[in-house]
């Protein structure tokens, strides 16, 4: 086998510069029809789909074994995982978008089910903007005829009450992924055998402008890692840089149809290749993967924390940076109830929550920051939607925690900032 992906450049050249020495596929499960649709969940577990049996699979990262999630899965195909931890799936079979819990598989809401009054063709792929509107495929794979007037490209909206079409001059799209920051969107047209790159208006709408033309390939799944670079599952995994230059191709014992990151460190890829799901050892980390044992280098260091809808949790609870760096900390509040971010003393999170509750009403006026030494950066109360900028210097090495102080909100909103030499 070795010498069959010498033969294909598997480690010669660019790949290199990607995939960890050494690293060659891993066959972690396989006796499946047809698998699709990858994604980390956010219990660091992957999930999968089995198109023709009808079931969405987990390959559990720690007991190292794969386990079926869900059966009767409506010809799930596409995942995708909202920061607040629900499972997205696009029901091709069912003809939908659906989001459904974790916890137990059970169906949280219907997203989508129709457009102008008549069903979808077979949803596909798709993915979740930062905003928690979401885009998504409908190409019309296996059906003799359409239920819509072509193959095209939707959004829906982040308060779910709108569903629009985005682009109507593609042929058959499919694979979907965007940017961490939401700004850029790509999505494959196999029908075309062409790769677009849009611009994401600003907005609640999923306008899109801008289109262009990225690569000269069709893909069935994509993903991006940290460099800004696109995967593409066509034949191989092939891998283009942010200028669409192909960089490195990275075959597969089986025809791969789709491809994402996950692990601890986010530097595994994981492929779902017809019968079987495979992982490679990379070199790069995912797109939106934070390191939280590892300093930026560099004088400046920027992350944005936010918080979790209806889940009363920050999305990153720990982060690295060094002694003397310049550290801006974007704060969303993407809950309803109000929240804060402050920065406190090392082991000085618990004593300043008490002191916060201790305020009692007084505290709504004074936005539940107690005046205490301990505290040494922060946001205001923030409500739904609003975002705030904290900026300061790195201090002393040691742990810093961060926390919410609005009364009792402390006890799961914390985290913490590592700061080192």
């Amino acid at each position: 086998m070795a010498c069959a992906f010498l033969a294909h450049g598997y480690l010669s050249g660019k790949n290199e510069d990607l995939v960890a020495e050494g690293a060659k596929p891993v066959k972690l499960a396989g006796g499946f029809k047809f698998t699709e649709g990858p994604a980390m969940g956010p219990d660091g577990n992957l999930y999968f789909t089995d198109i023709p049996n009808n079931r969405i699979h987990k390959w559990d990262s720690k007991a190292k074994k794969v386990s079926v999630f869900m059966e009767n899965s409506g010809g799930a195909n596409g995942l995708f995982f909202s920061k607040e931890g629900d499972l997205f799936a696009c029901q091709g079979v069912s003809q939908r978008v659906t989001s459904f819990y974790l916890e137990d598989g059970g169906e949280k809401e219907l997203l989508a089910d129709q457009y102008d009054g008549r069903s979808f063709n077979k949803p596909n792929d798709l993915w979740i903007h930062p905003n928690n509107g979401v885009f998504f495929s409908d190409p019309n794979y296996g059906r003799k005829e359409l239920s819509q007037d072509g193959e095209h490209l939707y959004f829906i909206t982040p308060y779910r009450d709108q569903v629009i079409r985005v682009d109507d001059k593609l042929k058959r799209p499919n694979g979907i992924i965007g940017t961490p920051d939401g700004k850029t969107l790509y999505v494959a047209d196999p029908g075309q055998g062409k790769t677009f790159r849009y611009t994401v208006d600003e907005g609640e709408e999923g306008a899109l402008s801008g289109k262009k033309l990225f690569v000269e390939s069709g893909s069935d799944g994509l993903t991006l890692d940290n460099k800004g670079n696109l995967y593409l599952t066509a034949g191989t995994v092939l891998v283009f840089n942010p200028q669409g230059k192909k960089i490195a191709d990275i075959p597969f014992p089986e025809r791969p149809s789709n491809v994402c990151f996950g692990g601890k460190d986010g530097k595994t890829l994981f492929v779902t290749a017809r019968t079987g799901f495979y992982s490679l050892d990379m070199k790069v980390a995912g797109a939106g993967f934070v390191d939280a044992a590892a300093a930026i280098a560099g004088d400046e260091f920027k992350i944005v924390i936010a918080c979790i809808k209806e889940k009363l949790l920050y999305d990153i609870k720990e982060f690295t940076t060094r002694s003397g760096q310049k550290v801006s900390v974007t704060f969303k509040n993407n809950d309803f109830p109000p929240h804060n971010l402050l920065f406190v003393k090392p082991g000085a999170a618990d004593e300043v929550a008490a002191l916060a509750v201790a305020m009692g009403a007084e505290g709504f006026a004074k936005q539940f920051r107690p005046d205490s030494d301990k505290i040494l950066w922060g946001s205001t109360m923030l409500d739904h939607g609003e975002e705030a900028t904290i900026n300061f210097v790195a201090p002393e090495p040691g742990d810093y925690p961060y926390i919410c102080t609005f009364p009792g909100h402390h006890i799961l909103m914390r985290g913490v900032m590592h700061v080192v030499e």
